[in-house]
């Protein structure tokens, strides 16, 4: 699949209150209001017939009247190498437009597009707002209709799935110091690591109902989740092998525990 190529990119809100949304998903439609400027004027480019329009609209006021011709000038000359992106259902949605022509029905005018998309290129990741680069997810802010993207590489970058040289960096680095607090673990005193396993439960928002230290038979901690109410049990093992997993498992019935966690950080692979 060959990566998405553009230099430009707009951000567009659907309506007012999203009512544009639904149909142009549904219909490939980059649907858009102006309700008093007609499509022949638009085709036509009679811009300055429109902009006496907007400013008799606007009260007189030039500003509002020249960011609402702007705005509309940059959807009705859309080219189809350029990306569209909205915001809905705390997604981001994206896609080109495939006709040239402004066209109008009983909902709105429009411009055709290809089908909207909230995932990457090749479907793999899901466009969720809150795991966006911020620059990106502030547009959903956009008080108008529309505005240009400046973070254009960022944007490409994310819809084609692809990470900035930094992040790549930020990973290896992330690996790096798995691999060295793999190491620093397996150095910790066994008192020591026992620890660490009930602060990482515990992190999690499980409950200890054992005592840390005062081992029961078969393991060492016992947890309930404060939701369900399950119950968990933890087996923490400095060494071990799959015959010690198998007979930790063995004692507990799935009636009373939900499930059996065995942690350990050296385990035996040699071990049957």
């Amino acid at each position: 699949m060959e990566p998405l190529q553009f230099t430009t990119a707009h951000y567009i809100k659907l309506g007012r209150g999203g009512e544009f949304v639904q149909d142009s998903f549904e219909n490939n439609r980059l649907r858009f209001g102006w309700r008093r400027q007609s499509v022949e004027d638009i085709l036509a480019k009679k811009w300055k017939k429109i902009e006496r329009q907007l400013l008799k609209a606007n009260k007189g006021k030039l500003g509002p009247a020249m960011a609402d011709l702007n705005a509309l000038r940059r959807i009705a000359e859309a080219g189809p190498d350029e990306v569209w992106i909205t915001f809905h259902e705390a997604k981001l949605w994206w896609t080109q437009i495939i006709g040239l022509d402004v066209a109008q029905d009983n909902i709105s005018k429009y411009r055709p597009t290809q089908s909207w998309s909230d995932k990457t290129l090749d479907g793999k990741r899901l466009l969720v707002v809150n795991e966006l680069p911020g620059k990106i997810a502030k547009l959903q802010g956009f008080r108008a209709t529309t505005c240009r993207v400046k973070e254009v590489e960022l944007l490409q970058r994310l819809l084609n799935g692809t990470r900035s040289p930094l992040a790549i960096d930020i990973s290896r680095k992330q690996a790096a110091l798995a691999e060295s607090l793999t190491r620093a673990i397996k150095e910790l005193h066994w008192k020591d690591f026992e620890t660490l396993v009930d602060l990482v439960f515990r992190h999690a928002g499980w409950i200890r109902v054992s005592v840390l230290g005062q081992q029961a038979k078969g393991y060492d901690l016992e947890l309930r989740e404060p939701i369900t109410n399950d119950r968990y049990v933890v087996q923490v093992k400095s060494t071990a092998g799959l015959k010690d997993l198998n007979a930790t498992s063995k004692q507990f019935s799935r009636k009373d525990y939900k499930r059996v966690f065995f942690v350990v950080h050296s385990p035996d692979t040699g071990s049957h």
